[in-house]
C-alpha cells in the first residue's frame, strides 16, 4: 500500500503545476501560420490538430505519462481493460434493468403512460414490418 501511495504522491508532484494553474490558449499564430503555408508546407507539416483522432491521442498521451513520467509497468493492461469492460457490462445490464423495472412500475399505476407504450410499440411493429415487406420486394 506505501509503494502505491507513494506513487500517486510522485504523479501529483509531477502534475501539480499543470493542474493547479490556469491556461488560456489561443489559435491565432496557428491560424496565419496555416493560411501562410503551401500546400506541400501543409503536407510535410501537418499542424492542423482538428484531423486528430482525439480518443486514440488520449489513450497514447496517458499510456506515455505511466511509462515514462510514473515509470510504471505496463504489463497489467489486458487484465486491466479486460475488468473494465466487465465491469461496464455489469454496469449496463444494471442499469437496463433498473430503468425496465422503473418502467414497469410507472406504466402499472398510469394509464397514460401504457396507452404512451403501446403507442410506441405498435409503432415500432409497423416501422419493422414495412422493412421486412420492403425487403422482400423485387425491383
Amino acid at each position: 500500500m506505501m509503494k502505491t501511495i507513494a506513487r500517486l504522491h510522485k504523479a501529483m508532484m509531477v502534475l501539480e503545476y499543470f493542474t493547479s494553474h490556469s491556461w488560456v490558449w489561443n489559435m491565432d499564430n496557428v491560424t496565419m501560420l496555416m493560411n501562410q503555408m503551401g500546400s506541400e508546407d501543409k503536407k510535410a507539416f501537418n499542424i492542423d490538430v482538428r484531423q486528430l483522432h482525439w480518443a486514440e491521442y488520449m489513450e497514447n498521451y496517458c499510456m506515455g505519462t505511466k511509462k515514462y513520467v510514473l515509470n510504471e509497468e505496463l504489463s497489467g493492461l489486458p487484465a486491466a481493460r479486460k475488468h473494465l469492460t466487465k465491469l461496464r457490462n455489469i454496469r449496463y445490464t444494471f442499469n437496463t434493468i433498473l430503468v425496465v423495472f422503473i418502467w414497469r412500475i410507472f406504466i402499472a399505476r398510469s394509464q397514460m403512460a401504457r396507452n404512451i407504450w403501446y403507442f410506441v410499440v405498435s409503432l415500432c411493429f409497423k416501422f419493422l414490418s414495412y422493412f421486412r415487406a420492403s425487403s422482400t420486394m423485387r425491383y
